[in-house]
């Protein structure tokens, strides 16, 4: 694997290449002191990973992303800061995979570096093409996805702002309604306002029920393929689960409890697409599923099929979604292939998917129990959340 890494303080680049070389031999990482040199360094040979530092302005930083980004798309871009001002923050989640905060710990850059490289792979690769090529064109984000993005670029823009953009959406508009009144939210009392449910439940989660219905509506789905309304119950599920385990192992990271309800809602929108695009194959996955009782992803296991995690991963990959996020999507069955052990959204989504109730003909997949116990997880975790999150149900 060959590297190119940017910092201007020759010295810390210098230390990460040796800590690199060390945790990871077989790497051939290469040093860069500005920008030109880094773009030299990308025309010289291909490249599998860019870590650049921001620097001072952080936006010079960004726009070097950007440029990379343009040029060399496979290339797994990764930035190193000790801060970002919002404004830049969101230029960087559409041209950079992953976000570091200096000074960072080098086996955990080594080993984000392995999983998005991992990532690269999998939603580059054929079989997942193949899986969905019924598709004849990849959907674009819906207009109100593009219209809230256009809003949270802006870094004055507030609770009104993001109101008007869903309210003229109407089906957006009751489904996040339904959502904030549910029993996963406690408000307390009835919301009936857009605004007070924006306020209420904070832009990330918004943009979240955003993604997810415009994900939905991209697809024509009949009911005999998916039913739509269990599958939306079920990711509302899981994103409220998610999101609440990740409060109680990093109740000071409320970033990552965002991100894992993001990942939670959207975590079978695979299902989705292969249901509009292949029925028949769905349908028949799942009636397998439900005669055997067993979960759709053993079926698909067992027929040698590409995962609708995978397909859901390229789909959101396209779409532009945090590489965590796409990640979290792609392996919520299969913790057990990203590198190292480390609690993130994607170990806070398999766990979230296995406790979640479903109907009797739906068992829950299954515990990697490896990866949930190297996350940091117990088996006391595990039970005192089973039963919570059971008698919540039934409660509600």
């Amino acid at each position: 694997m060959r590297l190119v890494l940017v910092d201007n303080e020759h010295h810390i680049a210098e230390a990460h290449r040796r800590a690199l070389c060390t945790v990871r031999p077989e790497w051939k990482v290469v040093l860069a002191s500005s920008a030109e040199a880094a773009l030299r360094a990308l025309e010289a040979e291909p490249t599998d990973v860019f870590i650049a530092e921001l620097g001072k302005p952080p936006a010079d930083g960004a726009a070097l992303f950007e440029m990379v980004r343009d040029r060399w798309p496979a290339t797994v871009r990764i930035a190193l800061s000790e801060f970002a001002e919002k404004s830049v923050a969101v230029r960087l989640e559409r041209s950079v995979h992953r976000f570091l905060h200096k000074p960072c710990d080098t086996y955990m850059l080594a080993m984000l570096i392995e999983r998005s490289s991992t990532l690269r792979d999998i939603v580059s690769d054929p079989a997942v093409l193949a899986a969905i090529g019924g598709l004849q064109c990849i959907p674009r984000p819906p207009v109100t996805v593009q219209a809230l993005e256009k809003v949270l670029a802006d870094p004055d823009a507030g609770v009104i702002a993001v109101a008007a953009v869903v309210g003229r959406d109407a089906s957006l508009t009751a489904r996040i309604l339904r959502v904030v009144n549910s029993s996963f939210f406690g408000v307390g009392r009835q919301v009936t306002r857009v605004d007070a449910a924006v306020n209420f439940m904070g832009v990330s989660l918004v943009r979240a029920i955003t993604l997810a219905d415009g994900a939905t509506r991209s697809f024509t789905v009949t009911p005999d393929a998916l039913d739509l309304d269990e599958w939306n119950q079920h990711a509302v599920r899981v994103a409220a689960t998610a999101r609440d385990i990740t409060r109680a192992m990093c109740p000071n990271d409320r970033a990552l409890a965002d991100e894992a309800f993001l990942a939670g809602l959207l975590h079978d929108v695979g299902q989705v697409v292969l249901a509009g695009v292949a029925p028949s194959v769905w349908k028949e996955i799942e009636r397998q599923a439900t005669t055997e009782l067993l979960p759709v992803n053993e079926i698909e296991v067992r027929q040698g099929r590409v995962s609708h995690s995978l397909v859901g991963a390229y789909l959101l990959s396209l779409w532009g979604l945090p590489s965590s996020v796409v990640e979290a999507v792609a392996f919520h069955h299969t913790p057990e292939r990203l590198a190292g052990h480390m609690f993130d959204a994607a170990v806070a989504v398999h766990v979230a998917d296995a406790l979640t109730l479903r109907p009797q003909s739906r068992p829950a997949p299954a515990l990697h129990m490896e990866s949930v116990l190297g996350a940091g997880i117990t088996e006391e975790h595990l039970q005192a959340w089973r039963a919570r999150f059971n008698a919540f149900e039934n409660a509600a």
